[in-house]
């Protein structure tokens, strides 16, 4: 039983005076999937053509559409009505610019964090050993070890 612990100690002395001060690893790098978006099409609007009828011209138009052939039909918007219409049509182009500025950023938040692992994987990291608290453990845990086998 002697010979035993003799033996383990000095297996772990010996292993305590050959490690290393610092030990040096370099991660392996996990790949992100990659960012799969949609393409996307411009914005083609289509022509609309606006009569405006006023009590002036109002018989007028309606012989021309009449002698056209198309059915008739006639959308009517007040002053407030087309000041509303034309306020949302305002509001879709500022959200619009918005949606744009959010996609923008998330790009860059992308890319820049893309840069960071990059440059994070390519750096070797070192960790600092502490030779004398490993076996001063083993040597703590092994005390109570060796009055059970006795």
């Amino acid at each position: 039983m002697i010979k035993e612990t003799l033996l383990i100690s000095v297996l772990a002395l010996t292993g305590c005076a050959s490690m290393p001060d610092v030990i040096t690893y370099k991660s392996e790098p996990v790949d992100r999937p990659a960012l799969v978006l949609p393409d996307t099409v411009e914005l083609e609007l289509r022509n609309a053509d606006w009569e405006i009828i006023t009590e002036e011209n109002a018989e007028t138009l309606w012989k021309e559409l009449q002698e056209s052939g198309e059915p008739i039909v006639i959308y009517a918007l007040t002053t407030e009505g087309y000041e509303a219409l034309s306020l949302n049509m305002a509001d879709v182009i500022k959200l619009l610019s918005q949606q744009k500025a959010v996609i923008e950023a998330y790009k860059e938040y992308y890319e820049q964090t893309e840069k960071s692992i990059d440059n994070y994987n390519n750096t070797e990291k070192k960790i600092e050993v502490e030779k004398d608290g490993f076996f001063s453990k083993w040597l703590s845990d092994n005390e109570t070890k060796q009055t059970l086998f006795d």
